[in-house]
């Protein structure tokens, strides 16, 4: 379904210099703190053994994995082009296992919107569906959706022994937050969505998604109608993520001769390693403290 080839060495090395050079000219921002989700991604790349905790031992031996992979010539040094395309394997795999969970969940959607169990969705099913989504997000009850809603009780005291998921690949937008709202239903392009508005655009996605025009979704119809998005999703992810990965190149080649050594990736690696581990214990866990990170921890890190 994806190719797994870069795109050229001109076009990566022309897209991360406009990165960086706006970068240079740009004012100074509060550096990104890092996060729990953040955390949890770093473990699940890591942790080899998949006991919760990645040692140095394990991360040092991922990295030598990555290098060794990435250097497709074995001559000692890593190109644009390699590193992408390593990266790029492992995107691909990535993105393919989201999709399979997005199907399947989409599935399940589906035999939940089928409250008569009639093998179809109804107008009604939908619309009362749509209805209860909206009057969810719109928390302030004024009947428009906007920045200005609250986030919903349920994300504001989240579950306390609920687990940190790692950051998806994939992310579609979705009825369950403002801004998936705002993404998918903003159409006029004003910061908020009133429900005349929403439901256009609910009854013009049904129209559209009712290839028979029999009044009803079968779960082919709407699975179809999904994957489509789904996979146009994919496609705008992998262009992205692949563009911020010739970034990363430009980040990690210090000496700007066109090429990653081992060295440049492994000072990489170590200042990676000993933001996340702060306890200074050779062990990166979910439980202890998150880094506090400023600007100029945060030059010459990437991945």
């Amino acid at each position: 379904m994806m190719q797994r080839r870069s795109t050229a060495l001109t076009l990566f090395l022309a897209i991360s210099s406009c990165y960086l050079a706006a970068d240079e000219k740009a004012p100074k921002k509060p550096a990104h703190q890092p996060t729990a989700q953040g955390k949890a991604s770093f473990i699940q790349d890591y942790d080899l053994n998949k006991d919760g905790t990645v040692s140095q031992a394990e991360f040092e031996q991922v990295r030598q994995q990555r290098y060794g992979a990435m250097d497709e010539n074995q001559d000692g040094q890593v190109s644009v082009d390699e590193y992408v395309n390593e990266y790029a394997g492992r995107l691909d795999k990535k993105l393919e296992t989201e999709r399979t969970g997005q199907i399947k969940q989409t599935l399940v959607r589906i035999e939940a919107l089928d409250t008569n169990k009639s093998k179809a969705i109804g107008q009604d099913e939908y619309n009362a569906s749509g209805d209860k989504a909206f009057a969810y997000i719109d928390t302030n009850k004024d009947g428009v959706i906007s920045k200005a809603d609250p986030l919903p009780e349920r994300e504001r005291k989240p579950d306390a022994n609920q687990r940190v998921r790692a950051r998806p690949a994939l992310v579609m937008p979705t009825t369950h937050s403002v801004d998936g709202m705002l993404a998918m239903y903003d159409q006029n392009g004003d910061g908020q969505v009133d429900k005349v508005e929403y439901q256009q655009q609910r009854d013009a996605a049904f129209a559209r998604t009712d290839l028979d025009k029999n009044d009803e979704l079968s779960s082919d119809e709407y699975l179809s109608e999904f994957v489509d998005r789904l996979d146009r999703q994919i496609a705008k992810t992998r262009t992205a993520q692949l563009k911020q990965a010739a970034v990363r190149f430009k980040a990690l080649d210090k000496d700007n001769n066109q090429q990653v050594s081992s060295a440049e990736f492994n000072a990489s690696g170590e200042r990676m390693f000993k933001r996340w581990d702060t306890d200074l214990n050779q062990q990166v866990t979910m439980a202890e403290a998150l880094p506090v990170i400023n600007n100029e921890q945060t030059k010459g890190t990437a991945e």
